[in-house]
């Protein structure tokens, strides 16, 4: 059951990118409408976990196509190896930024519920 949930989001973030013509890659748009749906409750996260879990597990053998990319286009990239770097250095370091960024605003919502918790265990 927890593929369907996956390609449905996929699928939906597909489809939203290509009727709204948005300049994101579909399935960043589907991840995103999980995320939703996770938090809102509409999706369970035991439905999708065993998947998610499989995938995860052997993440290793979707990156075979980058690889083989990099073996195509090698000649493009001894070409232009400066254009190049910065944006794979430019990319990675927006990872790096914007998943510091999401981890702090989650600990810091983590410990706002956890003092809104305590502070109503105290005594009057």
């Amino acid at each position: 059951m927890g593929f369907i949930w996956l390609t449905a989001f996929w699928l939906a973030g597909e489809l939203l990118v290509r009727l709204l013509h948005i300049p994101l890659p579909g399935q960043i748009v589907g991840m995103a409408l999980l995320l939703l749906a996770l938090h809102r409750g509409w999706v369970k996260l035991a439905a999708i976990r065993e998947a998610a879990d499989l995938l995860l597990k052997h993440m290793m053998l979707l990156f075979v196509p980058v690889v083989v990319g990099i073996i195509v286009y090698y000649p493009a990239l001894l070409d232009h190896p400066l254009p190049i770097a910065a944006a794979v250095l430019a990319g990675t370091l927006g990872v790096l930024a914007a998943s510091g960024a999401a981890a702090a605003a989650v600990q810091a919502n983590r410990s706002k519920r956890k003092e809104r918790r305590n502070s109503h265990d105290l005594p009057l």
